[in-house]
């Protein structure tokens, strides 16, 4: 009889909405606490449950299987499932603005650009937009979307844009790397050495929730800095140009306009 603290790996599987198979490869490394065996038969209780959606809800933040194995591996196994915990809880400040879905007929007037079959082929295949059933579709991150359309309203195209989404994404994803390495190194690695205190937990998340407005602050003050260089450079460039008589990049001159 299925009580809810016996669990088969079958029933176990089913209420945790994944396969059998992807449960025996949680518990092979080391994932999952030991069944209770009866006999040859081992049995699940409420607390593998648990310990299944943690993963779940961990991978779907983008957290690999690796990640979450290293971290239960250097945590006491009585203190995995609070570590597991702590992680999803910090990861609150941090979520992305929830996707979007909508008549792909709708996806013009809500970013308020036209777009062409270029347009829709470009976004679609840098999986800004998505295809889904019934002629709706899927905006994954609204607000990258959004600033992307309004870049667009100031003359940019979509293909280029793309093109500097991708560089950004590369240059952003190393000071994020920067940044949690920094808390890792610091206030995690105190936390952790000190056997994951209750009375510091709140003070924990206080500093992840805290650490997004500054880092968010200090990449912003670096682009505000680096901006005028880089525009100065492009005003050398354009004054070097006029002086030798060329017209500018992109432009063409009296004698090829006219050929």
């Amino acid at each position: 009889m299925d009580t809810g603290h016996a669990m088969t790996i079958d029933v176990l599987a089913r209420r945790a909405g994944m396969t059998v198979r992807n449960v025996r490869a949680h518990a092979a490394r080391g994932l999952l606490p030991p069944p209770h065996l009866q006999g040859r038969t081992g049995y699940y209780g409420p607390e593998h449950l648990s310990r299944l959606d943690l993963i779940t809800q961990l991978q779907e933040q983008g957290f690999a299987l690796a990640a979450i194995e290293r971290l239960v591996a250097a945590t006491p196994r009585q203190s995995a499932e609070e570590a597991l915990t702590q992680y999803l809880h910090m990861l609150a400040p941090w979520a992305p603005e929830p996707s979007l879905d909508m008549a792909a007929d709708e996806l013009p007037g809500w970013l308020g650009v036209p777009m062409d079959d270029q347009t829709w082929r470009t976004l679609l295949d840098a999986g800004t937009v998505q295809r889904l059933e019934d002629g709706r579709v899927r905006v994954p991150n609204p607000g990258l979307v959004r600033a992307g359309a309004e870049a667009v309203r100031l003359g940019m195209p979509a293909e280029t844009l793309v093109a500097v989404y991708r560089d950004l994404a590369t240059h952003v994803t190393a000071v994020t790397t920067s940044f949690v390495d920094l808390f890792r190194r610091t206030v995690w690695a105190d936390f952790v050495r000190d056997g994951l205190p209750h009375d510091r937990q709140q003070q924990v998340r206080d500093v992840v929730g805290a650490l997004q407005p500054v880092a968010a602050q200090a990449l912003l003050a670096t682009f505000r800095e680096a901006m005028p260089a880089a525009i100065s450079v492009f005003l050398d460039e354009v004054s070097d140009t006029f002086e030798q008589g060329a017209p500018p990049a992109g432009e063409e001159g009296p004698a090829d306009s006219e050929r």
